[in-house]
Parts: C-alpha cells; sequence; structure tokens
C-alpha cells in the first residue's frame, strides 16, 4: 500500500509562496534574475466620448505606467493631428488652425484607468454561457468602480485585489480610458494660514470672488464681511439684514456681491470704483472721494429742499434761505475721527425686496449673455423665484410655479434658469420673460441641491484660472484686479463658456440631489432639444427623463458638484460619504470614506484634481479623486461644525459654527 503525501494547508501554502516571492525579488535586486516579460495587449479608449483611440498596443506591463501610458497618447493624438488637415484640404475646407500646430509639440497630462463595470460586461458579452455577475462581484464594483493607473499596470491592476477577485488576466485585451488634466496644477492645501475672528455668531455661507482676491462670508449675526485675500485681513463689514445671511453670490465681473437673508431682502453691494475689481475696487477711499461724495450728497439734499419748499414759503422766508444757502456753501469741516470712518466705511448697498421668506440661493445672469448690467434670481421658501434688474432696483418677473419651497435657482449659460424645490419638481425656465420650459418630476421627495456642468465657467465670468482677464491684449500684462471693458469681457466669457462645453459637443448638462437619498442626471434641456429631434420620436427620446439615477447614498443628498472640466460629479451626503460619479453617464466612479458624521458642502479645485469637504464632525478633509480615491490631507482645526468651505487658485476658506474663518494655503 503506497504512502500519499499530505496537502499543504493554505497558510503553509501562502508562507512558502511569500518566501518564494522574496527570494526573486532579492535575486531581481542583486541582478541574478532578468526583467519581466509579462506583456498586455493595450486598447485605448477615451473617457470624454468613449471612442477608441490607435489600434491594439503590446505593452510591457511591468515597467509600462502612467508616464510611459502619456507618452503614447500623446503621440497617437500628434498623428491624429496631423492627418486632419490633409482631409480638410482634399475636402476644400479653410484651415484656420495652423496657429495651433505648435500646442501639438507639447506633451497633454492624462490620468488612465480601467473601468471595472466595463470590463466585466465586456467578459460576459464574450461569453454567452457564463455565469451572471454574483452579489459579491457587484458590491466590488459598486466600492469602487476604477482602477486607477500610477506606477505600472503590473503593481495598479493585474496585482490588485479586485482585479483577482474579477479574474483578469494578461492574456486578454485590456481597455485601458484616458482622461485629459488641466495644463496648470494646483498644489494641495496642507495648512492653516490665518484664522480670522469677527462673526458674532456662526458662519453660514462663504464664497470666493472671481479674482480670487476677496472672500464673502455670511452669518447670523445679521452682517456679510469681506475680507482681502491678498493680506488675509478683514476689509469691510456689511450691515444692513435684519436676519441671518443665508447666502452671498459674486457677479461675474466682481463689480457686485449679492447677499440673501432669513428675513427676505436681498442686498445688493457696489464696488467702490466701477473701474477696478478686486482689492482695489473694494479697500479705502482717498480723502479726495471722500470729500466729492460728501458735496454730492449735500447738493442732493439742497435740490430736494427747493423742489419741496413752495414759492409762497420762499419769498416770506428769504432770509432764511440766504442763510441756509450761506451754511450750504460753508459746510461743516469733518473730524479726524468722521474722516476716518468715512474712508473705511463698507460699499453702498442696495436692497430689494418683495419675497416674505427667507432667501435659499442667489444667482447672476452669465456675463457671456449680459456684461454690462447682469440681472440676478433669487429663490426663497415663499416657493417663488424672483428676477430682479439690478441697476433700476426693481423685480422684472416672478416665476411662480411652485408649490412649496424653492430650495435652489440656477442661471444657466444657454439662456435657461434652472429650480429645484421641496415639491419634488425642478423646473426649466426661459430667462427671456420667465416662462416655463419643462417640468421635471422624477424626483420622490424634496429637492436640495441642483448644479450645472458649466458653473465653474459661469461663476468666474472672464477671468482665468489666475483671476486674470482673459483677453489677448489684457493677458500677461494686467494685474488681476483690473476690470476688462464691456466688449472683452464678454468676447472672453463667450470663450471661456465655449471651451467649456468644447464648442456645443459637450452641452450644459444639470444634476439634482434629493432626500430620496438619490441623483438624477438629466439630458441637456437647451440643446439638447435638437438631439431629440434628430433621434426622432420613435426612439423614446424624452427630455423629461433623466439619462441615470444615480443610488447609493444611505441618506438625505445635501450637495453636489461639477468638478470644473466637466468629468466628474461628487455628491454629499448625511451618511458620512462622497461619492464620485461619471459627469456624462452617471456610472459610478468610487466611494471616499473618512468622515465621521454628516458631509454639508464640497469645493473643487480649479484644475479638477482636488476634492475638498466640509463636515459636521468639525474637519475638513482633501480627497485625491483622480489616482487613489483617499483622503490626501486632514485638515483639523475647527472647533465645531464646519459649515462652508470654498477651493481658488491655491487656497481654501472655510467657516462654521465656532465663527471664525479659516484660511488653509500648501
Amino acid at each position: 500500500m503506497s504512502t500519499q503525501i499530505p496537502q499543504r494547508s493554505a497558510k503553509r501554502q501562502r508562507l512558502l509562496d511569500k518566501a518564494a516571492n522574496a527570494q526573486a525579488a532579492a535575486m531581481a535586486a542583486d541582478g541574478k534574475l532578468g526583467p519581466s516579460t509579462q506583456t498586455l495587449v493595450i486598447q485605448f479608449q477615451s473617457g470624454q466620448d468613449g471612442s477608441l483611440m490607435g489600434p491594439s498596443i503590446n505593452l510591457p506591463a511591468a515597467t509600462t505606467g502612467q508616464r510611459e501610458l502619456q507618452m503614447i497618447i500623446n503621440q497617437l493624438r500628434r498623428q491624429l493631428k496631423q492627418s486632419q488637415p490633409r482631409k480638410q484640404h482634399i475636402e476644400g475646407q479653410d484651415d484656420d488652425d495652423d496657429d495651433d500646430d505648435d500646442d501639438d509639440d507639447d506633451d497633454l497630462p492624462y490620468a488612465f484607468h480601467v473601468n471595472l463595470e466595463q470590463y466585466q460586461q465586456q467578459q460576459q458579452s464574450g461569453q454567452p454561457g457564463a455565469a451572471q455577475t454574483d452579489q459579491a462581484t457587484q458590491e466590488l464594483i459598486k466600492s469602487n468602480n476604477r482602477l486607477p493607473i500610477n506606477e505600472s499596470i503590473t503593481a495598479d491592476i493585474l496585482n490588485a485585489s479586485a482585479a483577482k477577485k474579477l479574474g483578469m488576466s494578461q492574456e486578454e485585451t485590456l481597455t485601458v480610458v484616458f482622461e485629459p488634466q488641466a495644463v496648470f496644477k494646483v498644489r494641495p492645501v496642507s495648512r492653516c494660514s490665518s484664522t480670522l475672528s469677527g462673526h458674532a455668531s456662526p458662519i453660514l455661507c462663504s464664497t470666493f470672488s472671481p479674482t480670487a482676491s476677496l472672500l464673502a462670508t455670511g452669518a447670523g449675526d445679521k452682517t456679510a464681511r469681506i475680507w482681502d485675500l491678498d493680506t488675509e485681513t478683514p476689509m469691510h463689514t456689511l450691515v444692513g439684514h435684519s436676519g441671518w445671511v443665508l447666502c452671498a453670490e459674486w457677479e461675474g465681473r466682481e463689480r457686485k456681491l449679492a447677499t440673501g437673508g432669513m428675513e427676505g431682502d436681498v442686498w445688493v453691494w457696489d464696488a467702490l470704483d466701477p473701474n477696478y475689481t478686486g482689492r482695489k475696487g473694494w479697500a479705502t477711499r482717498t480723502g479726495k472721494q471722500v470729500d466729492e461724495e460728501r458735496a454730492a450728497a449735500a447738493a442732493a439734499a439742497g435740490a430736494a429742499d427747493g423742489a419741496a419748499a413752495s414759492p409762497g414759503d420762499a419769498a416770506a422766508d428769504g432770509a432764511d434761505d440766504d442763510a441756509t444757502a450761506a451754511a450750504a456753501a460753508a459746510p461743516k469741516k469733518m473730524s479726524v475721527a468722521e474722516r476716518r470712518a468715512a474712508r473705511h466705511a463698507a460699499p453702498p448697498g442696495k436692497q430689494l425686496r418683495g419675497h416674505t421668506k427667507w432667501i435659499t440661493s442667489l444667482s447672476w445672469e452669465p456675463i457671456h449673455s449680459n456684461a454690462v448690467s447682469p440681472r440676478l434670481a433669487s429663490s426663497s421658501k415663499d416657493a417663488t423665484v424672483r428676477v430682479w434688474n439690478v441697476a433700476l432696483r426693481r423685480c422684472e418677473y416672478v416665476l411662480g410655479g411652485h408649490t412649496a419651497s424653492v430650495n435652489c435657482v440656477k442661471w444657466g449659460g444657454e439662456g435657461a434658469i434652472y429650480t429645484a424645490s421641496s415639491d419634488r419638481t425642478v423646473k426649466v425656465w426661459s430667462a427671456d420673460g420667465g416662462k416655463l420650459i419643462r417640468n421635471l418630476s422624477e424626483h420622490a421627495h424634496w429637492v436640495n441641491t441642483i448644479a450645472l456642468s458649466t458653473d465653474f465657467a459661469l461663476r468666474t465670468g472672464p477671468f482665468d484660472h489666475r483671476g486674470r482677464a482673459a483677453v489677448a491684449k489684457l493677458e500677461g500684462s494686467t494685474p488681476s484686479y483690473a476690470q476688462p471693458s464691456d466688449d472683452e469681457a464678454k468676447e472672453a466669457a463667450i470663450k471661456r463658456y465655449a471651451e467649456a462645453t468644447a464648442n456645443g459637443s459637450k452641452p450644459e448638462l444639470i444634476i439634482t440631489g434629493s432626500d430620496d437619498h438619490t441623483l438624477f442626471l438629466w439630458p441637456p434641456q437647451i440643446s439638447g432639444r435638437a438631439d431629440a429631434a434628430a433621434a426622432g420620436a420613435g426612439a423614446g427620446v424624452s427630455l423629461k427623463k433623466p439619462t441615470a439615477r444615480l443610488t447609493g447614498h444611505q441618506k438625505t443628498v445635501n450637495h453636489v458638484s461639477f468638478s470644473p472640466d466637466g468629468s466628474q460629479v461628487a455628491s454629499a451626503s448625511f451618511d458620512n460619504s462622497i461619492k464620485l460619479w461619471n459627469a456624462r453617464t452617471g456610472a459610478f466612479i468610487a466611494t471616499l470614506r473618512g468622515h465621521v458624521a454628516s458631509v454639508y458642502r464640497l469645493a473643487w479645485s480649479s484644475d479638477s484634481r482636488l476634492l475638498v469637504s466640509a463636515s459636521k464632525d468639525s474637519t475638513l478633509k482633501l480627497w485625491d479623486p483622480i489616482k487613489t480615491f483617499k483622503i490626501k490631507k486632514d485638515l483639523p482645526g475647527h472647533q465645531d461644525e464646519v459649515y462652508c468651505v470654498d477651493f481658488v487658485a491655491d487656497k481654501v476658506a472655510s467657516g462654521g459654527r465656532d465663527r471664525v474663518v479659516k484660511i488653509w494655503k500648501h
């Protein structure tokens, strides 16, 4: 009878494999073991439109990382670009892009990843008899739908636990998705550079100006404050509200600031000098300006008194009038204290009254639509949205179709106003007259938040990521606080909006978040009408039906935001998590976990490579939404809940229940 050798236990086999791998690594380090010959067939796919680029390429998996893939993609892009002019010449088209040929010589940055859901679908379609995806695999894909490539394909893809569980093999053709990144890079914030006190109640909102030179905050002490970011010091206190200041919004050219309060009033604060923005526009006035303003006020008061007096009274009191005129001609000299107070006084504000309940959000008309005198839209809990002519201080029209509180309003770049309400609907209105275009009613509960794929371009108007006017003759020679002319501002804003929408190939999208724990990604509501007509009625295309229903959150979705490049969407929820989604398809990307309490607010960096979140757990967290999907930097410092956060250039500003503003830098 023969003796059978017992099989090794799983633990013993694991220890033997570990020892063998350690020995192989030591031999490779000593040069006794040759490089790995493991190769992989790669097919590149665009993350923007899903098109394939170039043929399949056989690459060494162990030595091919992000840098090598980036070189290959740039080479393929140049080859494709070189073939296009020939085609245009054959078709008889004018080639007006000769000036852009120099740009093809520069390598553009790209990010690469493998989509696990797409890989699983390809496997099932290639094997008709394959079993359906089990529950464990579905949960695996839901936890993280992307495998980013950083060091090498072997380390990041083939050796990843998710890839091993899915049975990914080097013998298969691997589809690698590439997405372009911004040519500039924002440095991650890592420290608190300033803690600014001044508010006497919790800070409820904060927003950077388009040039990133100023910060506006609103608080429960019934005031708004302007902070100078160049010196990180307080500048002005805006007094006028009789209730909590709930929201604030800068005009796209930084000439005005709008604030909304709990009492239902909207205040619009004018810059002191309309020829400048930022620091010069909102800084202290000169003595000459004070004297001119005082003389103008005295003249206006004298004219009003003269108009109010009757002819009979003037004849009877001629001597008194002469004395009054003499007194007006020689006004009392201001004291030093009065002169200093006048020089440092806050900008004048205009009160817009009409709402009967508190203001929930504000949105300015885009600069590329109206660069001279943009209008302002305000939403309220009184179930209405009012569109104001700020110059004339009057309401142009009221959007009164909602039956409950309007929680958010957005002024789109294609002539539409979007509103989200507690009546479970999202409505699309024409900005020209306020006619209802479409009613979107798929949500099952209150709609809390709405975001546009063009938010970043609309918010910053004619200014680029450096805070400079993006105009050819001003570029590089004008400081960030310079104000372009009306024509230059409109031209620059149109150019930036065209870049944000890829000249119409990526039309403006909206996404909404609700108390029903879901988000809906909607098709283009304005540009999409032509697409739907071209598709034909028989195809069942409806602009009232969402493109995707985004599920995964376990509690209320209270904030959603598109990345500046329009490729990703981040959503914050009371379930302590942040989720990333594909901005065009709504496909799930990853869940960012790290907060131990509700996440209130999100803000993207201008290069779309960083994401910052504010939470009830008194911390800010800086995330990597491209490569690792993990915390890049934990930013503690606040003593209580953080209600608001904003990200501009390489600075982050936050405020909350501890009544202080914190500025974070690299």
